[in-house]
């Protein structure tokens, strides 16, 4: 039986559950070797620290291994992620991590930003079909995987979020879907999706992308650290810093807490523009605040957005909501396929 997982190849960070396990890594590439490392602690070394993979004669680091070992490393933001092939590397290397003797075959639901889904019949061929690839294992190339990917179902992103809130695919395919118009928020490290839903049904005209992201405000601190620190870091370097409005410079701890926040506000000022550009909002009955993007700043928007909340979970919400439409589209769906989905009164 195939295994289904809710696959988010964000710009940011790849996550991906098969609603027992999940993980989530850095969306790093960088150039692979051989030679050996050593790791000095006497605990095991977490597998999503040192991911690496094999395809051909290639070698690369994955995440943070990529951060940490690879003297070529980066996070595409290119628009189409057309250019080499990082985003299959970052897909393979995910599923790679559900790999096993029962799970060899695989269905995948993953998501497009919204104005990008005129490329998913191109990207269902790039991901379909057999794949093999080779782990290595202490510097050696010799294990090797040989899996089937037998469907791909593509989706504009934000709806992840709406089926994580309300979609239950586990409950022999009954839907909970509330009435109303419902606009999704959702702020990723390189772009923003607007997703209007109005009674259960996506509506694409009133839906849009924007290039505005956390990317955004990770080039503003980067330009304040340099400024303030003569520090230049490429913004995997800095996700840390972010997370935790701390820096080390020369052995000493540095609060950049003013620095995030300002970057966080003026970021949240741009998308305020944008939705109200998109929407009225006074014609949403709720929206939704997601993605690592909408934690980081929802401070800012929820109280400039009265019918605004955070989704439960957001920096998943996607990924789980993935699994979720998985769940009802292959599995329970054909268990029952004459059942139809009820809306709450």
């Amino acid at each position: 039986m195939a295994k289904i997982v809710g696959l988010d190849v964000g710009y940011g960070f790849v996550k991906a559950t098969d609603g027992e396990t999940g993980f989530s890594f850095p969306s790093v590439v960088g150039e692979g070797h051989t030679n050996p490392t050593f790791r000095l602690k006497s605990v095991q070394t977490p597998i999503l620290d040192d991911l690496k993979i094999a395809i051909g004669n290639n070698l690369y680091f994955i995440g943070k291994a990529a951060i940490r070992h690879s003297n070529f490393a980066y996070r595409d933001l290119s628009y189409t992620r057309t250019i080499g092939n990082d985003l299959e590397l970052l897909f393979l290397t995910a599923l790679s991590l559900f790999y096993n003797n029962k799970s060899r075959e695989f269905k995948v639901v993953t998501g497009l930003p919204v104005d990008r889904m005129h490329l998913a019949e191109e990207l269902e061929g790039r991901l379909l079909g057999e794949k093999t690839i080779k782990i290595p294992r202490r510097g050696v190339i010799q294990d090797t995987k040989t899996f089937y990917i037998s469907e791909v179902e593509i989706v504009p992103q934000p709806l992840g979020t709406y089926w994580s809130q309300f979609l239950d695919g586990d409950k022999e395919g009954t839907t909970y879907l509330p009435k109303g118009l419902i606009g999704i928020i959702d702020i990723g490290f390189r772009t923003t999706d607007l997703a209007a839903i109005d009674n259960g049904e996506y509506i694409p005209g009133n839906s849009k992308s924007f290039p505005t992201g956390l990317a955004t405000a990770y080039r503003e601190i980067g330009v304040a650290l340099a400024r303030e620190y003569g520090l230049e870091k490429e913004s995997y370097a800095l996700d840390s810093a972010v997370i935790n409005r701390k820096i080390n410079i020369s052995g000493q701890t540095v609060d950049i807490s003013a620095i995030v926040e300002e970057a966080f506000e003026k970021l949240a000022t741009n998308i305020l523009v944008e939705i109200n550009s998109q929407w009225r909002i006074q014609d949403l009955d709720r929206l939704i605040v997601t993605g690592g993007g909408g934690q980081a700043i929802s401070s800012y928007l929820l109280r400039q957005l009265p019918q605004a909340e955070l989704a439960a979970e957001p920096n998943i919400a996607n990924c789980s909501g993935f699994l979720a439409w998985g769940n009802w589209l292959w599995r329970v769906s054909e268990v029952d396929l004459e059942k139809e989905p009820v809306e709450n009164e």
